[in-house]
C-alpha cells in the first residue's frame, strides 16, 4: 500500500520553518504601518499563523499515522546520496555515504504527532500569555523554528541528518532560555549561586548555560557516531541493521565506547545526570517556552536517539552475542534510575512553581531511560516491554508536562509571582486552572486511572521482568528505585498544589489582587482552552495503551529474530488485569500511599506542620542539602570560580611578568643592540673599506684556525 501523501513526512516539518521565515516578515511590515486597525490585524495574522503552522504539520503528521496503520512502515523517502573520496583516502573496501532522507516508522511518527499536537496547544497558549511583548516576530520565529527542528531531527533516515536536527533545537533553546536578556529589574535574592546584577543577566546566563552544557554531550555523540561512520560506511539507519557485520568488524570494546558517545549526547539534551545542572535554570525563559522544551521538543531528543539506537544495539548483544553491550544499556537504566531518585529528591524542596516542574522532568526522564536500559536486559523476544515502556511514558509524559506548565504560567501570569509560598488560596478564583493543573499533577505522581499511572506503570513491568525473567538483581534494585521516586513525586506534587491552590491567600496574592482591580485576572480563552484539551488527553491516554503498543509494534526494527514482536492484538479486559493484577501495581500503590500520606498531612489537611519538621536540624539540613540541588550545582560554580581565580593569576604573574616580559627584554635588547649597530653605519666610504677589510682579516684567521 503506497502512502496517502509521501510529502507528508516533509510537510510536517518544512512548514513551520516555512512559517518562521515568514512570520517575521509579516511583523516588519506591521511594524512600519501607522496604529490602527489594519495594523493590528496584521499583528493579529502573524500570532495565529504561527499557531496555524504548527497545526497544519500535526494534521501531516497524522496523515502518517494512518500509513503505519496501513502497512506502511519503515518507508525511506527522498534519498539523495553523496559519496566522498574516503574511500582511496583511507584505503578502505568500503564507500562512505552521507545523505538526505526521511524515514517513517512508528517511533518517529509519535514524537513528530505529539511534537506538533503538543506544540499547537502551547502555541495558543502563547498567544495569550506573550500578548503585548514588544518582540514577538523574534519569539514566534524561534518556536516555529523550535518546532520545525525536532520534527525534522527525528523524521531523518540517518544520523547525520538527526545531528543537523539536534543542534537546531539546541540553538533555539538557547535563544529562547535568554529571550528576556535585556530585562533592566533586579536580580531575584532567592537565586542561589548565580548573582548577576540585573534579571537579562541572569536569564542570559541560564541560556548560556544550557548551550554550554548541552554542547558537551554533542561532542560526545559527534564522537560516537563518526566513530560508527568510519566503521560502517553510512550513517544510515536502515543500512545499520541491514547488515551488522561492522558491529563484528568493530571489536567489543570499540563498539560499547562507541555506544556511551552516542548515549552522551542524550545525557546533555535530556538533563540526566551528570548533565542536569542546565534545565532548572532554563526557566529564565517563558513559560510557553518552559513548556515546549520540556513536553513537545529538546529533552525527548535525548530518549527518541536512545530508542531509534535500541534495537541496533539490542541485536548486537542477544544476535551477535557481543556481551559488553550489556555495560551500555546496564549504564543506561542506572543513569535513569539515580536521576529519576535524585531529581525527585530535589523537587521535594524547591518553591519556585516551574522548577519543581522542571526537577519533575528530570526524573520522568530517568523513568524513559530506566525503562529502555532495563529492556535492552531482557532476553530475546521480550526485549520490546523496555522499549515501549519507555517510548509510552514520552508520549504520556508529553501531554501531561505540556498541561503542567502551561497551567503554571496561567496562575504566575494572574498572582505576579513564581514561588508556591508566595501563592495560596486561589482555586475558587482560578477553577478553569485549578482541575487541569491538579489532573496533570495526578497524571505526573501514576495516579489510577490517569495515562501518566499506566505508562509508568510499564517502566515498572520492565524492571520487574528483569529481573523476574533473567533473575537480574539490578531489575529488583531499579524497581526500588524508581517506587521511592514515585512515592516522593506524589509528595511534592501535594506539596506545590496545597501550596498554590489552598490555603490563605499571601500577602502577594492579595497585593496582586489590589493591582488587578479588587481580583485577580482570569485567564483568556487563549490560555484556559489548551489546558482542558491536554486534560482531557491525559485522562484518556492510559486507555490508549493497546492502541500504543500495537501502534509501536508495527515497527520495521523487528526483522530480527531476537528483536520480533507479535503484532500485539488491542485486548482491553486482558489489559486492564494484567495492569491490576500485577506485582508491579502493589509496588505502586505502596509508593503512592506513603507519598500520599505525608503530602495529604502535611500540604493538604495541614494536620503536620512542616515549619516544625524544619526545626530540627538534621531535617533542615537534609532540606538544604536537597534545595540546593545536592551542592553539585555549587560545586560547579566553586569550580568554575577557582579556574577563573587561576585564569586571572596565570595571567598576572605568568602572561604580564614571564611572557610579556621576556617579550620586552628581547625588544629592549634588539633596540638597544640596534643602537649599537647603528654607530657602525656612518656612510663615508673610508670607514666603511676599513670594516671590509677587519671582517676579511677575521674570516681568514678563522679559516686558518679550523683548517
Amino acid at each position: 500500500m503506497a502512502l496517502l501523501l509521501p510529502s507528508a513526512a516533509i510537510m510536517n516539518w518544512a512548514i513551520p520553518f516555512a512559517g518562521a521565515l515568514i512570520t517575521p516578515i509579516i511583523g516588519f511590515i506591521a511594524g512600519k504601518l501607522k496604529d490602527g486597525g489594519f495594523k493590528n490585524g496584521m499583528y493579529f495574522v502573524r500570532n495565529w499563523m504561527a499557531t496555524a503552522t504548527t497545526f497544519i504539520a500535526f494534521l501531516f503528521s497524522i496523515l502518517l499515522v494512518v500509513d503505519i496503520y496501513g502497512g506502511d512502515t519503515g518507508v525511506e523517502l527522498f534519498q539523495t546520496e553523496w559519496f566522498f573520496g574516503l574511500k582511496e583516502m583511507l584505503g578502505s573496501t568500503q564507500d562512505y555515504v552521507v545523505e538526505f532522507g526521511v524515514l517513517v516508522d512508528p517511533l518517529n511518527v509519535m514524537i513528530a504527532c505529539f511534537a506538533t499536537g503538543v506544540g499547537t496547544m502551547i502555541m495558543i497558549f502563547g498567544v495569550g500569555y506573550m500578548k503585548g511583548d514588544k518582540h514577538l516576530d523574534r519569539y514566534w520565529f524561534l518556536m516555529q523554528t523550535f518546532i520545525g527542528g525536532m520534527v525534522f531531527l527525528v523524521m531523518a533516515n540517518n544520523f547525520f541528518q538527526t545531528f543537523v536536527g539536534w543542534e537546531i533545537v539546541g540553538f533555539c533553546s538557547f535563544a529562547l532560555i535568554g529571550y528576556f536578556f535585556n530585562k533592566k529589574g533586579k536580580q531575584d535574592p532567592r537565586e542561589i549561586t548565580i548573582k548577576e546584577e540585573t534579571e537579562g543577566d541572569y536569564n542570559s546566563h541560564a541560556g548560556l548555560k544550557a548551550f554550554i552544557t548541552t554542547r558537551i554531550g554533542d561532542v560526545a555523540m559527534l564522537a560516537g557516531i563518526l566513530i560508527l561512520f568510519f566503521n560502517a560506511g553510512t550513517f544510515n539507519y536502515m543500512a545499520l541493521l541491514s547488515d551488522t557485520s561492522w558491529m563484528t568488524a568493530m571489536g567489543s570494546g570499540l563498539l560499547v565506547l562507541t555506544a556511551i558517545l552516542i548515549f552522551g549526547g542524550a545525557i546533555g539534551k535530556s538533563a540526566q545526570f551528570p548533565l542536569q545542572f542546565w534545565l532548572p535554570e532554563a526557566m529564565a525563559g517563558p513559560t510557553t517556552v518552559s513548556a515546549l522544551i520540556h513536553a513537545a521538543a529538546m529533552v525527548k531528543a535525548g530518549v527518541f536517539i536512545v530508542g531509534r539506537t535500541f534495537p541496533m544495539w539490542y541485536i548486537g548483544l542477544h544476535d551477535l552475542h557481543i556481551d559488553s553491550l550489556q555495560i551500555y544499556f546496564l549504564v543506561v537504566a542506572a543513569v535513569g534510575a539515580f536521576t529519576a531518585l535524585m531529581a525527585a529528591t530535589m523537587g521535594m524542596a524547591n518553591l519556585e512553581l516551574k522548577k519543581i516542574l522542571a526537577f519533575s522532568t528530570i526524573s520522568q526522564l530517568g523513568y524513559m531511560f530506566l525503562g529502555l536500559g532495563a529492556g535492552g536486559l531482557i532476553g530475546p523476544g521480550e526485549g520490546y516491554t523496555g522499549y515501549f515502556a519507555g517510548s509510552f511514558h514520552m508520549l504520556s509524559h508529553a501531554v501531561f508536562k505540556g498541561l503542567l506548565f502551561l497551567s503554571a504560567g496561567a496562575i504566575i501570569h494572574s498572582v505576579h509571582t513564581k514561588y508556591v509560598d508566595e501563592m495560596g488560596g486561589i482555586r475558587k478564583e482560578m477553577p478553569k486552572v485549578f482541575w487541569p493543573m491538579l489532573i496533570g499533577g495526578l497524571s505526573l505522581s501514576g495516579i489510577p486511572i490517569l495515562g501518566g499511572f499506566f505508562s509508568k506503570e510499564s517502566v515498572f513491568g520492565a524492571c520487574w521482568e528483569l529481573y523476574h525473567v533473567e533473575h537480574n538483581p539490578a531489575g529488583l534494585i531499579f524497581l526500588i528505585v524508581a517506587a521511592i521516586a514515585a512515592a516522593m513525586t506524589l509528595f511534592y506534587t501535594l506539596r506545590f498544589i496545597g501550596y498554590t491552590f489552598l490555603g490563605e491567600k499571601s500577602d502577594t496574592v492579595k497585593k496582586a489582587e489590589k493591582e488587578q482591580g479588587g481580583h485577580l485576572h482570569k485567564p483568556s480563552k487563549s490560555m484556559w482552552i489548551p489546558l482542558w484539551i491536554l486534560a482531557g488527553g491525559t485522562i484518556v491516554m492510559g486507555f490508549l495503551t493497546p492502541l500504543v503498543e500495537n501502534f509501536l509494534t508495527r515497527n520495521i526494527w523487528f526483522a530480527s529474530a531476537s528483536w520480533t514482536a507479535e503484532q500485539t492484538p488491542i485486548d482491553y479486559g486482558g489489559f486492564l488485569r494484567h495492569t491490576f493484577g500485577s506485582w508491579t501495581f502493589l509496588a505502586t500503590v505502596i509508593a503512592l500511599g506513603v507519598g500520599f500520606l505525608f503530602g495529604y498531612m502535611f500540604y493538604i489537611a495541614r494536620k503536620w506542620d512542616a515549619k516544625k519538621v524544619q526545626e530540627n536540624k538534621f531535617m533542615a539540613g537534609i532540606t538544604t542539602f536537597f534545595a540546593k540541588r545536592w551542592y553539585m550545582n555549587t560545586a560547579i560554580y566553586w569550580c568554575l570560580r577557582k579556574f577563573k581565580r587561576f585564569a586571572e593569576l596565570s595571567y598576572e604573574y605568568f602572561d604580564l611578568k614571564v611572557i610579556d616580559g621576556a617579550n620586552y627584554v628581547i625588544a629592549d635588547g634588539t633596540m638597544k643592540s640596534g643602537e649599537v649597530f647603528r654607530k657602525t653605519h656612518t656612510g663615508i666610504l673610508s670607514v666603511n673599506f676599513i670594516y671590509m677589510l677587519l671582517g676579511a682579516i677575521i674570516l681568514l684567521a678563522i679559516l686558518l684556525f679550523t683548517l
